[in-house]
């Protein structure tokens, strides 16, 4: 492989791999550089929403509304196979709510101007309750109906990387850049571990790019050890995943105010329901950060107070949580209120920074940041093509069953039943085939069992307990595909045995313990 790229970004989260797939998309030889897999951060723990940000017109954040609104509509018209449109449902309990989310609603459709999916409705209680039959009544009035999205995280993260790759760009996962190479007072390059083979490498470019999110103060203080930059503030986001017969909706409920002010959603995803989230202001980054025992208590109480029937610890499936990297604001005491803006910042020595944001406009961040470095005459001349690009595999009719998340790539994974003679899948509660997983290794870069069973499919979200009953398997066919021994299969149920901690309850805690594990 070459060392030399116009373009090098460092980060594998939607916003490193939405300027990754811009840069290429332009023509510009692009390299990204991932320290973990992609996603393994705040990416593949999202809500798995695609909107434009309703409870930020209570900010009077109408340009950022706006910008999300634009963006929701190439997310899902790029990647139909991944996100789609979904309603959202909310409640009324009082007159004085209901004008006002009319107001926002209204507001919200007018927004969206040409870019619209979906006109919102108003339902009378007895409607309410026949679309929500799981929902609490008891001082019902009416409720109102709006559009946004949902999607894939994961699965979203991994097209892009083909997308990348089919436009000539490069990705390496479990590579992480251990320094900055400066040539007359600016940064030109970086020196880079290859975690799996313990091999050191050096690549060389006219733009390094950080878009490591919650870590991206870890690389400018690398960039210019003599500042101390706080650039980022971390929150902390905690959701649980229930079985659908739990609140079995074709709404995503939306509880417009918690107890903290936020917004909870209570939302269909994959057979499942997941509801969160919380907003929690953390000192300390973390890449795979443990949910609080007062997180999961504060869901289930919320939820206990929409929900007709009482959903306790033994009903959760899963436990995940990621932190959002938001643009630092020290006059802003309460995260649920600092703005979701995204922001560049460029050093002295030359390395721009992306932060903030989210991941409804990841290509919008991609498209400014190629913008930025073309505008500072780094690089050559060009125009963004993404608005209108299709990823990867991009199908012209959707599948609505689990194989369609990987659009006109379903055909690998059935050639390879064949080729294998094998139509087994990883575990009876799971969808997901073997034959699955040989693909991921092949042509999605799974390099171990976490990353296939936690971010090539979703087997750990889904159900944390399956996930870890189907780990022996997976290791034994990636093992095989890999050429790798015994000890290695036993490393990866090892490894990925502590990882599963923090996605799980203990039996103590299931029973009404105040402990989640790991927490």
């Amino acid at each position: 492989m070459h060392k030399n790229f116009d373009v090098i970004v460092i980060g594998g989260g939607a916003t490193g791999l939405g300027i990754a797939v811009e840069a290429a998309t332009r023509g510009y030889q692009t390299l990204l550089l991932e320290a973990h897999d992609y996603g393994k951060g705040t990416s593949s723990k999202s809500t798995k929403l695609v909107h434009g940000g309703i409870r930020y017109l209570a900010n009077f954040d109408i340009a950022l509304v706006k910008e999300g609104l634009e963006e929701r509509f190439y997310f899902l018209n790029n990647a139909p196979h991944l996100a789609k449109k979904q309603t959202y449902l909310i409640p009324f309990y009082n007159y004085f709510d209901k004008l006002k989310y009319f107001i926002g609603i209204k507001l919200y459709d007018y927004l969206s101007g040409r870019k619209k999916i979906g006109r919102s409705y108003f339902l009378s209680k007895q409607s309410t309750y026949t679309q929500v039959p799981r929902l609490k009544t008891e001082k019902l009035i009416s409720s109102a109906v709006y559009y946004d999205g949902n999607f894939d995280d994961s699965r979203m993260l991994i097209t892009l990387l083909r997308t990348l790759e089919a436009n000539g760009g490069i990705a390496l996962n479990y590579h992480q850049v251990t320094d900055f190479i400066v040539e007359n007072t600016k940064i030109c390059g970086v020196q880079v571990l290859d975690k799996l083979q313990h091999v050191s490498k050096q690549f060389f470019a006219k733009v390094v790019v950080n878009a490591t999110g919650t870590l991206t103060d870890v690389l400018l203080n690398q960039a210019e050890p003599a500042q101390r930059h706080h650039a980022v503030s971390a929150a902390q986001g905690t959701h649980l995943v229930f079985d659908k017969a739990i609140f079995d909706s074709m709404h995503c409920l939306v509880i417009p105010k918690t107890s903290d002010g936020r917004i909870l959603f209570v939302s269909p995803w994959h057979d499942k329901i997941i509801v969160g989230t919380t907003d929690i202001a953390v000192d300390n980054a973390s890449i795979e950060p443990k949910a609080r025992a007062e997180e999961i208590d504060f869901i289930l109480e919320t939820l206990n107070r929409y929900a007709k029937k009482t959903v306790t610890k033994a009903d959760i499936k899963s436990v995940f949580c990621g932190q959002r990297p938001l643009v630092s604001d020290p006059k802003q005491q309460s995260t649920g209120k600092v703005s979701r803006k995204h922001q560049l910042l460029e050093t002295a020595n030359g390395l721009i920074s992306m932060v903030g944001g989210k991941w409804t406009i990841y290509r919008r961040m991609g498209e400014d940041t190629i913008d930025y470095a073309v505008a500072k005459n780094y690089l050559p001349p060009s125009k963004s093509v993404t608005r209108d690009f299709k990823l990867f595999a991009c199908p012209t009719t959707v599948d609505h069953n689990w194989l369609g998340v990987y659009g006109t790539e379903k055909q690998q994974i059935l050639d390879l039943q064949k080729q294998l003679n094998n139509t087994a899948k990883i575990h009876p509660d799971l969808p997901y085939l073997q034959a699955e997983v040989i693909y991921h290794v092949r042509y999605e870069q799974a390099k171990t069992v976490e990353d296939v069973l936690a971010r090539r499919t979703h087997a750990v979200l889904l159900d944390a307990e399956a996930a870890q009953q189907s780990a022996l398997i997976v290791a034994q066919l990636m093992a095989k595909e890999l050429g790798k021994p015994q000890v290695w299969i036993d490393e990866q149920l090892k490894q990925f045995s502590v990882f599963l901690e923090g996605y799980m309850l203990t039996q103590n805690d299931a029973g009404g313990g105040n402990n989640a594990s790991g927490g």
